[in-house]
């Protein structure tokens, strides 16, 4: 069929193109014809992306979806979203012209995978390496010459990840050198120039930039519903949002107090809460705690049928990587690339710092404690990210591959905390307790997100609600703010995906809770709208 033919050979070369301009996104996929670069980030650089985007998006145009196969109609609009939203992000939000963090981030991302990922021989990946320090010079003197009106909290968030950069490449980068003795003195003596061009770019932001940065971080209501609308493929406005976020914090709230009620009559479910945040591994045996628990995670799913687990899968726990310590304080997984043979999932455990004040250290293991580290592991791990990215990554579609919707990510992670529950994992109160208390915390993104960025809630009343309403310590409140300011639509992903999958459950009621879930993951990491359309069409 020539048009079936016509639609592939034009994704294909729009991909290869956007290889080459994002050379760090290419790595991320698996596609590594470009690991030794950064890419354009001067402002013509950013041009020639929304030139690319513009007339790919005429040239998709004049293809008609109709006149396709099912499937690769569902392709088709996996496309047309794509080139909207990096027009949304690109041309519209501009974050290149007002996120300094970005500058930061890219290269230290790019770094992180050719030193994590063992796709190549290592000699091969430090010689990328290498590209790509002798490249971020120019990347982040791009960053003082492009954005010009960044709010405070971008600012703050860049300096933190800059920082980081620093002590990753003078920390991680010697030890690749060490492997590859060919170009050991040039890769050491770039790491240590790398390492003093984030620190310098950390001090011009704290320096030059913070004490005068006043730009604004929210996009308004009409970005904010384009990007649910053509993005998230949602029909709902931000007041529906909003309300849709309050009615499900107040049924959790109902549902914790209830637990609570059972538990220990005359307590409230934050003073349970603290209880059993007493109870957690020691600082020496968190990553053991987690491995422990995955794999009984995997056990059950595997002994209660619940999904299939495909063959070929790892799953890695390791320490964090130092540069995302400061915005991920606990957990949190690195996918494997969709386009390589290797899939082997890391799943990140921020080590405690040793070197804070005994009871700061005691804090961060209660964020471990018993009754959470399960639901982490499970969010994370099994059934949740790994085992769902790992099934998206099998689709033979090569324009599934480069399909990321968080709307069904991250809602089918927070429904298996339920579903685990509803099968009978949760082996005593306290994890019941947790999965409600997390389930109240992403309720509250749902009120959170939209009225951020529509102006209606402070971030400072955030905080308060995340602290008072759903008992986040305060620091951990403030950083997820801080996260949502950055994030417009992410935050709300999570619950509103999982009421999605809940509702298309009941939809599809007589399937075994195998079939529904195989069926579920198996059309990729689509928008819930393209995924329950294939289930539907069975």
């Amino acid at each position: 069929m020539a048009i079936r033919d016509d639609f592939e050979a034009l994704a294909q070369e729009f991909f290869d193109i956007w290889y080459r301009l994002n050379p760090v996104e290419a790595s991320w996929l698996g596609i590594h014809a470009y690991d030794d670069q950064l890419g354009d980030a001067s402002a013509e650089g950013a041009q020639e992306r929304i030139g690319v985007l513009r007339d790919y998006t005429d040239r998709f145009a004049s293809i008609p979806p109709d006149e396709l196969p099912p499937e690769l109609a569902v392709d088709y609009q996996v496309v047309a979203a794509r080139l909207r939203s990096e027009l949304w992000s690109l041309g519209k939000v501009a974050d290149w012209q007002r996120n300094p963090a970005s500058y930061v981030q890219e290269p230290l991302f790019g770094l992180l995978l050719l030193t994590t990922r063992e796709y190549a021989p290592v000699e091969q990946r430090a010689a990328s390496a290498l590209g790509r320090l002798e490249r971020l010079g120019d990347l982040l003197d791009a960053g003082r010459i492009n954005v010009t009106n960044q709010p405070a909290v971008f600012v703050d968030a860049a300096i933190h990840a800059a920082r980081g950069g620093a002590t990753f490449v003078r920390q991680v980068i010697p030890t690749l050198a060490e492997q590859a003795p060919d170009i050991r003195d040039a890769l050491l003596t770039a790491a240590e120039r790398g390492g003093a061009q984030f620190d310098e770019y950390a001090e011009y932001l704290a320096a030059e930039v913070a004490p005068t940065a006043g730009g604004e971080f929210a996009i308004g209501r009409a970005l904010f519903e384009e990007r649910l609308r053509d993005w998230h493929m949602l029909d709902i406005t931000t007041d529906e949002l909003a309300a849709t976020g309050r009615r499900l914090f107040e049924d959790t709230l109902a549902q914790l107090q209830e637990l609570a009620a059972e538990i220990a009559p005359g307590r409230d479910w934050p003073d349970l809460v603290e209880e059993a945040r007493a109870d957690h591994p020691t600082a020496d045996g968190l990553l053991d705690a987690y491995r422990d628990e995955l794999a009984r995670l995997r056990a059950f799913v595997e002994e209660r049928e619940l999904v299939t687990i495909p063959d070929g899968e790892q799953l890695e726990v390791v320490d964090t990587p130092p540069f995302e310590r400061a915005v991920i304080p606990y957990a949190a997984y690195l996918a494997p690339a969709p386009f390589e043979a290797d899939q082997r999932g890391q799943f990140w455990v921020t080590p405690i710092d040793r070197s804070a004040p005994s009871e700061q250290q005691i804090a961060q293991l209660q964020e471990h404690c018993w009754g959470s580290l399960p639901l982490t592991a499970l969010h994370e791990g099994f059934p949740g990210h790994h085992l769902q990215l790992v099934r998206a990554n099998a689709h033979p579609s090569f324009v599934r591959k480069h399909a990321s919707s968080d709307l069904f990510a991250e809602g089918w992670a927070f429904y298996c905390e339920q579903l685990l529950g509803e099968h009978g994992y949760y082996r005593d109160w306290r994890l019941r307790l947790f999965q409600l208390k997390d389930q109240l915390w992403r309720s509250a993104r749902v009120v959170i997100d939209p009225s951020l960025h529509t102006g209606t809630m402070t971030p400072d009343e955030a905080v308060t609600l995340l602290v008072e309403g759903a008992h986040l310590a305060r620091a951990q409140a403030e950083g997820e703010v801080r996260r949502y300011c950055t994030t417009p639509t992410q935050p709300m992903t999570y619950a509103i995906g999982k009421e999605q999958i809940l509702a298309l459950r009941d939809e599809l009621a007589s399937l075994s809770p195998r079939a529904f879930h195989d069926r579920l993951l198996a059309s990729g990491t689509l928008p819930f709208s393209l995924v329950r359309q294939e289930m539907l069409r069975g």
